[in-house]
This record gives C-alpha cells, sequence and structure tokens, in this order.
C-alpha cells in the first residue's frame, strides 16, 4: 500500500509540466520558423532571378543589331544575382525562336539544367534574326538548407536534391 500512494502522489504532481510541453513544442516551431525562412529565401531568389534576366534582356530587346553570346549574358545576369551560389557554374540559358504559326512553347515541367552538367532537354542559344519573337529562359540549381523547405510548395527538384528555379522572358528581336 505504501508504494500505491508514492505512485499517486507522483502522478498528481505538476511539477516540471511547463519543461516537458517546451520540450515538445519548441523543436516543431523552430522546424515551421527555419522551413518559412527558407522557403522566403527561395522565393527571393526567384524574383532576383527573374529581375536580373529582364533587365539583361532589355538590352537584346532595345539594341539593333547586337549579338550576345550565352556567357556574355549569363555573366551579366550573375553579376545582377550576387544572392545566386556559384552562378557562373549553375546557371544555363535557352534561347530560342518561336514559330509564330503555331507559338508553340517548350515544356517548363521538364529540368533545365543537372548538377552533372547533363542539359536535359538540350538546350538551345539561336539568336534568330529580325523581326523575329524569342523566348529565353534562365534555369539555376539552388541547394536547400532543410529538407523540408519548399513545403507546400510545387518545386522542381533534381536527384541530387537542389530545387530548380526558372524564369522566362519573351522578346522580339528588332529591325536593324
Amino acid at each position: 500500500m505504501w508504494g500505491m500512494s508514492k505512485l499517486k502522489r507522483y502522478l498528481k504532481c505538476e511539477d516540471a509540466n511547463a519543461t516537458v510541453e517546451f520540450v515538445i513544442v519548441f523543436p516543431v516551431i523552430i522546424i515551421i520558423f527555419v522551413a518559412a525562412f527558407e522557403t522566403s529565401m527561395l522565393l527571393t531568389k526567384q524574383v532576383l532571378l527573374e529581375r536580373s534576366l529582364d533587365s539583361s534582356v532589355r538590352l537584346l530587346r532595345l539594341t539593333t543589331g547586337l549579338t550576345a553570346t550565352h556567357d556574355e549574358i549569363r555573366t551579366n545576369i550573375c553579376a545582377n544575382t550576387p544572392i545566386l551560389e556559384d552562378c557562373e557554374n549553375t546557371l544555363l540559358l535557352d534561347l530560342r525562336v518561336i514559330d509564330q504559326t503555331t507559338y508553340n512553347m517548350p515544356d517548363y515541367h521538364i529540368l533545365c539544367v543537372d548538377r552533372s552538367g547533363q542539359v536535359d532537354p538540350a538546350n538551345e542559344f539561336n539568336p534568330g534574326s529580325d523581326d523575329e519573337l524569342m523566348l529565353i529562359r534562365a534555369c539555376a540549381a539552388v541547394d536547400r538548407i532543410l529538407p523540408i523547405s519548399g513545403l507546400g510548395l510545387d518545386l522542381t527538384r533534381d536527384d541530387t536534391g537542389a530545387i530548380h528555379l526558372t524564369a522566362v522572358s519573351i522578346f522580339v528581336n528588332e529591325p536593324s
């Protein structure tokens, strides 16, 4: 009987309840906070990539007779997007002419850059000629901090776990 009364007192005792609740709730709150922070960082990188692509392509849109190479445009985009790590090696451009009779666009859900150096589908860099409608895509692979980052977002990932950020712009080549 003596052991039962001690057990009842132990079960009724409410000492350290706040500590137990803290130990249970604190990790969940920290995980949610870090996931929200990383998701906001991914969205910031996406917005900056779109802005730098647009500002880099503005030169192509407004300048007549300009021939820019893949590397020149990529260097300009990387200079305007310092938040992308190893931008020169992870950013890839796809520039192609849009057929104005069918307006067929490439599939945006297909990965356009891979950490292994493979590009699938094969990207083009065709500067086109006067009065042609052009599509340019910039694709970058970005590492995640946590595996739960982007939870709830429909993000494209590759086999290495990198998240693919894609920015697109369409413009018309000005006549000479």
